[in-house]
């Protein structure tokens, strides 16, 4: 035991970094696995928590024609409203059952027409029965609740203040709404009421009934609402028949009961319940479930499985590197104690014996390790330890000591050594064989995995790629090292043969000491380490640069207002910012999302861009995408002023070139002309935008032609109204907020976007490992230059005290040393950058960075100045080690030095 512990404290700081590497990597292998669930738990919840429209799951279900009596009194409505949204519950699979919430019960009729002294332009009426629990709770300011029927057939209703100021009426009014076959049908106001709270999810069915809304162009409807009870909702069922009443079951989801573990199987069950909602147990013929959850979790899961497999990649190349750099510590390990090793296995000590006892004290520092590394795991992200990837850093802690040891011990044996020149060229053609089948084994295997995972990417329909795939770089930089490894040996010796025409002899000696220490382990970690700080840099600095090129495409200038329908006091808006100081360009267009195509065989839908090409080629300009050449032909070819009929000048995809296409703009068809191939145009990350090529025309012209081919000029004006405005300039944002206050549309700055994106879980997480990798990359690489060069430390002690026995100054001295070591790790820190550029230019695609950065496309791959921090560190460690080493060779004495031993 006491020897043990004396080579132990002789070999103190050899073992103490192994112990150091290890609690790290157990360290950062136990918490970043649970660090990412948990972002991959907030990811799912925000993009159900912020889905707009929400991602409730509505169940439908009509009455039928027939089935009304207007005699029925409210046990009618308890039965087929209230107890249906009751049971509803019990119907849910478990999965469903925990994540949604109790649900928003409504029966509403058809949209009537309304027309009365305040509203003389008309409006819808919709008429609704609410329920969530119970009815919603309202203070009459006016009359009472609606009962059963009323006079002459009338259905009884209640109106809210503002419904009732809007339509200018009071209890005790009868109002006459039209069906859309023309029907008549009387409402009663009994009264008007105020929301005891109008926060209450009880109104979400159907705001109207709180409040009216317009929505149109040029022409406003406004809607509104009245309040039906359980006593009036048989009237009304029999009042709107044929048409019917349907009722809608809203069931929303509590984001903050989902989780990415459990969305699977809720995204199932969403989709198997809008497959088969009779399972439900909902009366009516046309029961119905539709909800954007599955949709969303879908989105949501594929990011996370991209996230993960991005986080697989930088993690298994630094768990690659650190196991290299523990196989590095324990050879350094092996070769300070192969004296004793030789003694011991001289006293009969079996390589077994010798395995044994290195294992043990390999365990003790290990286990330490071990429990101060997960001890650091759980104080960052408690949680249960993620065992699979402790147990494999471990495991290799745990074998490279002993092995190396085993190893050291073997080669002591004596050995009988071939006396026949044939016997002693065939042994070495089978070390050569050996070495050629390990290297290109492994660079075969690379070769495979690269290859798939450039083919699969990140995600695969089965899930997340496999281990393999995701060590693919790292066993690219160790084929790649192992190829530059035989490179070597020819730059010293060209180097060395320069050398040897120098005048003095420190260059020589440098070399020459340089070309017999250089070891092929070492070397080959610092290739796979630097490669991987590369990669990371890369990583980062490409995500980064590509969320701001993002955020250009998804607003497509500093700001954008956009409203749900086009409207035409999108107009006023952009006059405001036009305006306004501070703002440069503004330009107004229409994007519809889908539009019919006719005349091209494979395309049936487009996506049209009606703008003016003038102003949007200059709002354009003043963005990193630049004015495309092609606006300025759309202008020329445009002629917003002509009022016969004629093709609509257009630049369209490349393959409708050549083509006469016909385009169905609302009520009419306009055929195309084609002046020029559609520019690629910032635009938002949308399905319709991936599915459908894009058209661009000139929005007056297309009101001309519009008018001529047959639309009222009204129609024709109505039909191509904006409902989008882009704005660039310092205080774009700011004013289009205030000028959009009053058009109620939506406002999204591109600094807003960005902010979002960059606070993202998934993208802000991934960011930070791959910065955390990068950081304890290049602490690694620095450690092997440290245990390499004290691999060495004594011989080139012996050389440098003999060298100076013989004349070499001190400083020369130090030189020498510095020659001696910095030239591998230079060559691989070079190598790897090279090959880690290379990677990440290769691998940006196949990695789904654009799920990152929010592009359409695959990011720009981007080198930010910081891929040479290797090159910087690993030249300062080595100088570092050299001052060190000068320091210690001052106090020795020569005479102690060169005594033979």
């Amino acid at each position: 035991m006491s020897a043990a512990w004396r080579r132990a404290r002789a070999d103190l700081w050899p073992l103490l970094v192994t112990a150091a590497v290890v609690a790290l990597m157990v360290g950062l292998t136990d918490a970043v696995p649970r660090l990412l669930v948990r972002q991959a738990d907030a990811a799912v919840r925000a993009a159900v928590a912020d889905a707009d429209p929400a991602a409730d799951v509505v169940v439908t279900s009509r009455y039928g024609a027939g089935t009304s009596d207007r005699t029925a009194g409210a046990r009618d409505t308890t039965t087929g409203v209230d107890d249906v949204a009751r049971r509803l519950d019990d119907t849910l699979p478990p999965s469903l059952r925990a994540v949604l919430g109790p649900p928003v019960a409504s029966a509403s009729g058809p949209d009537l027409r309304v027309s009365t002294p305040a509203l003389p332009t008309g409006g819808l009426l919709r008429l609704a029965y609410l329920w969530a629990g119970e009815e919603p709770s309202v203070r009459w300011v006016q009359g009472g609740p609606p009962g059963g029927a009323g006079p002459d057939l009338t259905v009884p209703v209640g109106l809210s203040r503002a419904v009732a100021e809007t339509l200018g009426a009071q209890a005790g009014d009868i109002l006459e709404a039209r069906t859309a076959d023309g029907g008549v049908v009387s409402v009663l106001v009994t009264g008007v009421f105020e929301a005891a709270d109008p926060g209450d999810r009880t109104w979400t069915a159907l705001p109207e009934i709180l409040q009216p809304r317009a929505y149109g162009t040029s022409t406003r409807t406004t809607v509104v609402g009245g309040l039906l009870s359980a006593q009036s909702l048989p009237v009304a069922r029999a009042a709107l028949e044929p048409d019917g009443v349907t009722r809608t079951f809203r069931l929303p989801v509590d984001a903050g009961h989902l989780d990415h573990a459990r969305s699977g199987d809720v995204l199932r069950q969403v989709a198997a319940l809008e497959a088969s909602p009779d399972q439900l147990l909902v009366p009516g013929p046309d029961v119905r479930v539709a909800s954007r959850l599955d949709l969303l979790l879908t989105d949501a899961r594929g990011r996370v499985d991209a996230t993960r497999t991005q986080a697989a990649v930088v993690l298994t190349g630094l768990a690659v590197g650190a196991g290299l750099v523990l196989l590095v510590a324990a050879d350094l390990l092996a070769r300070r104690r192969s004296a004793a090793l030789r003694t011991v296995r001289a006293r009969g000590t079996s390589l077994a014996g010798v395995a044994l006892g290195t294992a043990a004290e390999t365990a003790v520092v290990v286990g330490a390790a071990t429990a101060a590394g997960l001890a650091l795991g759980g104080l960052a992200v408690p949680g249960a330890v993620t065992w699979p990837w402790v147990l494999a850093v471990v495991a290799v802690a745990l074998v490279a000591p002993p092995a190396c040891a085993t190893a050291t011990a073997r080669r002591a044996d004596p050995r009988r050594a071939p006396t026949e020149r044939q016997h002693r060229r065939l042994a070495r053609r089978v070390r050569t064989v050996r070495r050629v089948s390990v290297e290109a084994a492994v660079a075969v295997v690379a070769a495979a995995a690269t290859v798939a995972l450039r083919r699969r990417g990140v995600v695969t329909l089965s899930g997340p790629a496999d281990l393999l795939l995701a060590a693919a770089p790292a066993l690219v930089a160790a084929a790649s090292a192992l190829l530059l490894w035989r490179a070597v040996p020819p730059l010293l010796g060209t180097a060395l043969h320069a050398a040897r025409r120098s005048r003095t002899a420190g260059p020589l000696l440098a070399l020459a000491r340089a070309r017999t220490t250089s070891a092929v382990l070492p070397f080959v970690t610092l290739v796979v380490l630097s490669t991987l700080v590369t990669l990371c840099a890369a990583l980062a600095g490409t995500a980064r640069a590509g969320q701001t090129d993002g955020s250009w495409d998804a607003v497509g200038a500093d700001v954008v207002v956009r409203t749900d329908s086009p409207s035409a006091s999108l107009q006023d808006v952009a006059d405001a910012l036009s305006d306004a100081a501070g703002v440069d360009a503004v330009a107004v267009g229409r994007v519809q999302g889908r539009s019919q195509l006719f005349g091209v065989r494979g395309v049936d839908t487009v996506r049209v861009l009606a703008v003016d090409p003038g102003p949007y080629g200059a709002l354009l300009a003043r963005t990193p995408s630049g004015s495309p050449a092609q606006l300025a032909e759309l202008a020329d070819a445009s002629d917003p002023a002509r009022a016969g009929a004629g093709p609509l000048p257009a630049l369209v995809p490349a393959e409708l070139l050549g083509s006469t296409p016909s385009l169905r703009w609302a009520d009419v068809t306009i055929e195309l002309q084609p002046v020029g191939e559609a520019p690629d145009l910032p635009a938002p990350a949308t399905d319709d935008r991936a599915a459908a090529p894009v058209v661009v025309v000139d929005r007056a012209t297309l009101t001309a032609v519009a008018a001529a081919a047959g639309s009222a000029p009204d129609a024709a004006t109505a039909v191509t109204a904006p409902d989008t405005v882009w704005a660039v300039g310092p205080r774009a944002p700011a004013v289009a907020r205030d000028a959009a206050a009053t058009a109620g549309a939506d406002v999204l700055s591109r600094e807003r976007w960005l902010a979002d994106r960059r606070a993202d879980p998934l993208a802000s997480g991934l960011l930070a490992l791959v910065v955390l990798a990068a950081v304890a990359g290049t602490a690694l690489a620095a450690t092997v230059v440290v245990l390499d060069a004290a691999a060495s430390a004594p011989d080139r002690a012996r050389a440098l005290a003999t060298a100076r026995v013989l004349g070499l100054r001190g400083r020369d001295a130090a030189r020498v040393g510095l020659g001696e070591l910095l030239p591998p790790p230079l060559v691989s820190a070079a190598g790897g950058v090279v090959v880690g550029s290379v990677l990440v230019g290769g691998l940006a695609g196949p990695l789904a960075l654009r799920l990152v950065t929010g592009q359409v496309a695959d990011p720009a791959v981007v080198l930010p100045p910081w891929v040479l921090l290797p090159l910087g560190v690993l030249a300062a460690t080595v100088l570092v080690v050299v001052v060190v080493e000068s320091s210690a060779r001052r106090r020795e004495r020569l005479g102690q030095v060169l005594r033979v031993r």
